[in-house]
């Protein structure tokens, strides 16, 4: 309810005549409030164009407490207001936060906000060193804001019409803008562990996954887009090989889920998209900003499978061994997400025949990951194929299994049926 809540009252400000350059459908508002809050990043008009300082403020608003979270947000007003938090309140963070029990649970809170705050700071600092000599004080360093919210919040708004695309050889702002995005897609999980232990050794399984998964992917995807698109001329071919590199690894980074672009997607090889739309099926990690299955839902189901193949009983992680509930888990939120996203891909089609599949698949694909990249059909939507958009963007930031729970509530069963073999494969 207060999802839905914050995101009509998004698109209620927006749709105000202080928010506005030039009149906007309302569709067009709720699909920008949605891909703000959601912090998705796709876009059906140029927020640049269309929208004053006023309406991008409100965009950067949304997109902020997107990130942050509505129950971790409501912590923080409590406790800025000195209001008493319950118990069934504590639990609810402690919940959102992926932690196991209650105790200094508003402790945490404050350090995630702190966080959030201190890494869009000096993002906003290093950015404003960069841009205000470019653009002017003003315009430099609400530049500079915006960026950072948007990047470390993994959003993808950017406030040029070619999004990052005249600043691809930048390395100043190609650094600063993926180091924001790895650092929001780590997940407060992530820094809470790091903070109570000093040691690599001491650290959860999940942290240790996040740290080393993302390193893995973030190389991987950033040598094969640089290997898949170097002599693509519409995109990185042509120029120099560095020039080509950190281009490569922009992309790699922020199509887990932050959604800038640096390229043209439209003009990218099939091989290409089809690596980009698995990057964003994955995502980023539990508890962070970014969207996707999870890069620790993946890392279960692969780590599920090598144990089948080899022959153990349970599966084995950093010395470890992990509950069968939590592969269960990642199942489910695989096949839920897979069946997802082909449902509304199946229904995108239906009410957009004029338009190629793929970029519909694609843009279904990044709307489900929150990344907010497109092969530039998101403008030619009609309204039937932005209010499905509007739907996979909801669904992709609440979670699968929570969009599923709001409907059919999960029952403890307290008995068991006989065991008996199925024949599979």
């Amino acid at each position: 309810m207060s999802f839905l809540f914050t995101l009509l009252l998004g698109t209620l400000l927006l749709s105000l005549p202080v928010s506005q350059k030039t009149p906007v459908p309302f569709i067009d508002h709720l699909f920008i409030a949605t891909s703000a809050f959601t912090v998705t990043g796709l876009a059906t008009i140029d927020i640049t164009a269309d929208y004053t300082y006023f309406g991008l403020t409100i965009i950067m608003l949304l997109i902020q407490v997107g990130g942050l979270g509505i129950v971790t947000l409501g912590m923080v007003i409590f406790i800025l207001v000195g209001r008493k938090v319950g118990l069934k309140n504590r639990f609810l963070i402690s919940e959102a936060l992926n932690q196991g029990s209650i105790g200094g649970i508003l402790r945490l809170v404050q350090i995630v906000l702190f966080i959030s705050l201190a890494f869009e700071f000096a993002g906003t600092l290093l950015l404003a060193i960069e841009w205000i000599p470019v653009y002017g004080f003003g315009e430099g360093l609400y530049r500079s804001l915006f960026t950072a919210v948007s990047a470390f919040n993994n959003a993808g708004f950017a406030l040029d019409s070619d999004n990052m695309i005249s600043h691809r050889i930048n390395p100043v702002i190609n650094f600063l803008v993926t180091t924001l995005v790895v650092l929001g897609g780590l997940g407060f999980t992530v820094y809470i562990d790091l903070f109570r232990k000093k040691t690599f050794t001491a650290l959860r399984v999940h942290t240790k996954i996040m740290l080393i998964g993302t390193l893995a992917v973030n190389t991987a995807a950033t040598a094969l887009v640089f290997l898949l698109e170097m002599n693509n001329r519409k995109t990185i071919g042509g120029y120099h090989w560095f020039d080509q590199l950190q281009m490569s690894y922009f992309q790699a980074v922020t199509t887990r889920t932050a959604g800038f672009n640096s390229i043209d997607i439209g003009a990218m090889n099939t091989d290409s998209l089809l690596l980009i739309m698995l990057l964003m099926f994955i995502g980023g990690g539990s508890t962070s900003v970014a969207g996707g299955i999870k890069l620790t839902t993946a890392a279960m189901i692969l780590f599920g499978t090598m144990t089948y193949i080899k022959g153990q009983q349970e599966i084995q992680i950093f010395g470890r061994a992990i509950e069968q509930k939590f592969l269960l888990r990642s199942f489910a939120i695989v096949v839920l997400s897979s069946a997802t996203i082909f449902i509304i891909t199946f229904l995108l089609v239906l009410a957009e025949p004029d338009l190629p599949f793929l970029p519909l698949f694609f843009e279904t694909v990044s709307a489900f990951g929150t990344v907010g990249l497109s092969m530039g059909v998101t403008a030619k939507l009609t309204i039937a194929g932005k209010l499905l958009i509007i739907l996979m963007m909801m669904i992709g930031k609440i979670g699968v299994l929570t969009f599923v729970f709001t409907f059919s509530q999960p029952k403890n069963q307290h008995y068991r049926y006989p065991k008996q073999d199925i024949l599979t494969g």
